[in-house]
């Protein structure tokens, strides 16, 4: 049996990646670099990318004055993160063996770089290499809001992950949705006013172990930790798409109004190719909401409508962001990340002698497949 209010999760403390901490972190991908430049030295690159997030590299011959072979020459080097105009590193001797390892401002990610000669002139004056490098389960990935993206740990006892506020803040909503968690796992969510966990302030106790894993609270502290354990896991990790621990919008207006409805359908694709054949692909089941709440909405629900619709779009980056609806807060199969699909326009229609309004909401989920 569902009980509860309709909850609308939007609001996550967490302001972004350098907030977290993970005991372990899976390590990344790089790509084979790309040369410009007529000197005839190779680069190869060596190491686990382990950096939090994902980088380009560039690395630029910057002096021939000592000669003009390995080990005579020198590099500089930077990163996408880097400050504009700025090299975390110059004058570096080129070298084969042992490599160089990359690592001003830990933005080297557990890479090195070495040179190989070759007959000719081994570099150049600006002979320069770029590659790329993906943290493919780095501490931006459950933060992004998106499902196919996850933080995945190299162990799975005793994983934790530390979350700084940077201030002292009310949390009323924990969630980690499309995780792995065995039903054995235990999972516990801890507050504490600093970076010490030998005995916090608050903890959760075992947190119920269910898709997507909830936990509604009222707790104040700057600092946070998640502490995983699953030693049973056939994995042999632990992974989660998305974490939020923020607060939850609740209304006046307790529920939408009979007459609301859920479609459970799938996301269709159809297109035709040019012999004209008709083809239409399933991409996976998706809910779809539509929530009437009716002609009496208050000017406090409105007003918190209002809010939610500002808080959903990024005008910086012209991103609309998913939000966690929770049907029944009692039930996690109604909690669901979706999209409002008629933000942009949504009903919003006052009636001004009868000094009351309504307003309908439609609503997507976002799926995974």
């Amino acid at each position: 049996m569902a009980y509860g209010n309709l909850r609308f999760l939007y609001n996550n403390l967490i302001p972004d990646y350098s907030a977290l901490t993970l005991s372990t972190q899976a390590t990344g991908r790089y790509s084979d670099s790309s040369k410009v430049g007529s000197g005839v030295a190779t680069l190869a690159i060596t190491g686990s990318f382990a950096a939090a997030f994902d980088l380009n590299y560039e690395l630029e011959i910057d002096s021939i004055a000592g000669g003009t072979e390995v080990g005579q020459s020198t590099f500089k080097w930077r990163t996408s993160d880097t400050a504009a105009g700025a090299w975390e590193e110059t004058g570096v001797v080129t070298r084969t063996t042992p490599a160089y390892a990359l690592s001003a401002d830990g933005l080297g990610g557990g890479l090195s770089v070495a040179h190989t000669g070759a007959t000719g002139s081994d570099f150049i004056i600006a002979d320069s290499w770029q590659w790329d490098a993906r943290a493919t389960y780095g501490t931006e990935r459950p933060l992004d809001r998106n499902r196919m993206t996850t933080w995945r740990t190299t162990a799975d006892t005793s994983e934790t992950i530390i979350i700084n506020l940077g201030s002292a803040q009310a949390v009323t909503a924990f969630i980690l949705q499309d995780h792995n968690l065995s039903a054995g796992a235990t999972c516990n969510l801890q507050g504490n006013a600093s970076d010490s966990w030998g005995s916090p302030s608050y903890d959760s106790g075992n947190i119920t172990i269910q898709e997507p894993l909830y936990l509604y609270l009222s707790e104040t502290y700057q600092y946070w930790r998640i502490l995983i354990t699953d030693a049973a896991n056939p994995d042999g990790y632990v992974e989660a798409a998305n974490i939020f621990l923020g607060t939850y919008l609740e209304l006046e207006q307790v529920n939408a109004w009979w007459g609301s409805s859920q479609v459970d359908g799938y996301t269709i694709q159809a297109n035709t190719s040019e012999p004209g054949v008709f083809r239409r692909y399933a991409y996976g089941s998706q809910k779809k909401l539509s929530l009437d709440f009716g002609n009496v909405v208050s000017n406090n629900d409105i007003d918190s409508f209002i809010a939610l619709q500002a808080a959903l779009v990024n005008t910086t980056t012209h991103r609309v962001l998913p939000l966690w609806v929770h049907l029944f807060q009692d039930e996690a199969d109604t909690l669901t990340l979706m999209e409002w699909a008629d933000l942009g326009e949504w009903e919003h229609t006052y009636f001004q002698y009868l000094l009351n309004s309504g307003v309908t909401m439609n609503l997507e989920e976002v799926i995974k497949v």
